[in-house]
Parts: structure tokens; sequence; C-alpha cells
């Protein structure tokens, strides 16, 4: 049964209280990711591989834009939010679709409400942009939800799999000694296993997709 903090409620009010709560654990969480970056106790993101990386929400008030770009030259973006966790706020100003178009960067959204799992048609329409931007075109990538850890990982797990041909577990395990704070919500590993399941499946029978060689 969900959690009635994120219950559907077919009447207005109910509707109104779920993005309400959703707000306040959104800008609560992001104040938390704030203060420990501002600490120097974790870093805003994570190299998985040479041309991908896993971090949090990039954010215009921190010259995250500018970073990405120029410095870590990523030329193509996955953006785990919802459209409402890219609005301007009181605590930061996160970098719009329309910047990351400006300065010519791909995007591929795969729009899922935090803590939830996103639909095996969503992580795999994501795997296969990443797929295309960082082994066909050689384009580093960067894979972010609001904090790196949840969303986001889920889509970098899935890929490690079907492209790396990495088991579920291994693939978590790199990415978590890569970026040691992702945790995953128990709805993201069972989709994550339902993913998995799927190309070991096709593994056996000789079908499954071709691993690209990982990337140092």
């Amino acid at each position: 049964m969900s959690s009635p903090l994120f219950a559907c409620q077919s009447d207005d009010k109910g509707i109104e209280m779920t993005k309400r709560n959703r707000g306040v654990v959104f800008h609560v969480s992001l104040l938390y990711n704030l203060l420990l970056r501002h600490e120097q106790r974790r870093p805003w993101w994570s190299h998985i591989e040479s041309k991908l990386i896993l971090g949090a929400l990039p954010l215009q008030n921190e010259n995250h834009l500018d970073q990405l770009v120029q410095d870590e030259g990523v030329r193509a973006i996955v953006t785990m939010n919802q459209s409402v966790e890219l609005l301007p706020n009181l605590l930061a100003t996160p970098v719009s679709p329309e910047e990351w178009e400006s300065a010519q960067v791909a995007q591929c959204f795969g729009s899922t409400g935090d803590f939830s799992p996103p639909t095996l048609e969503t992580i795999q329409r994501c795997v296969d942009f990443v797929h295309e931007q960082v082994d066909v075109r050689q384009n580093t990538t960067y894979v972010h939800c609001k904090a790196g850890r949840g969303r986001s990982t889920v889509v970098v797990v899935a890929f490690l799999i079907q492209y790396r041909s990495m088991t579920l577990e291994a693939a978590f395990d790199l990415v978590k000694t890569k970026r040691p704070h992702v945790s995953l919500h128990p709805k993201q590993r069972r989709i994550l296993h339902e993913f998995s399941e799927k190309y070991s499946s096709s593994s056996s029978s000789g079908s499954s997709s071709p691993a690209a060689n990982t990337q140092s």
C-alpha cells in the first residue's frame, strides 16, 4: 500500500495536500544537500565512468552549468526530476531546460516523482539515450535527480546492467563505490530487479544487447 504522504487522492483537497507535502519534502531535502555540500561532506556529482556522471540537481546559482559544460565537458543530460522541481525556489535556482538547450546540451527527460521508481519504459528510454550519447557519440553525459541518490541511480545501474553486462549487485556496488551516499527506495530496487531479470533472461537465450567496452 502506498504511503499516505504520497497516496493519490481522488478529491481536490487530497491532491492539494499531496502536492504540498511533496513540496515540503523536496525543499527540506534540497536544503540538506546544500548544507552537506557547503560543509564539503558530499560531492554534488561523481564520475561513474570517464564519460558518465551521476549527480544532484544542477543549480544556476552555484554556477553548475558552466562547471559541467566547460570543466567536465558535459554534452548530454538525463533529468529524472518532475517539472515542478526545476522551477526557481527560495533555496536555489535550478538550471532550466532552456539554459541547457542554449548550451547545446542534448536532453532526455524521465520525469519521476521523488522516492518513486521510474517505469520500465522510462528506464529503457533513458538507458538507451545514455548508450547513444556515451558509447556511440562519445559525449560526456550527466544523469541527475534531486540529490543524485535514487531516481538517477536507477538509470545508471540499469545502464550498467544492459550495456556493461553487469549483474544488478555488481552494478549497484560499482555506483556505490563511486558515490557512497546513493540510496534506493524498496520500490526502486524492485523495478531494477524487474529490469535485471529481463536482461538476464535475454542473456541466457543468447539475445542480449551487446555490451560496449567499459570506460576507465
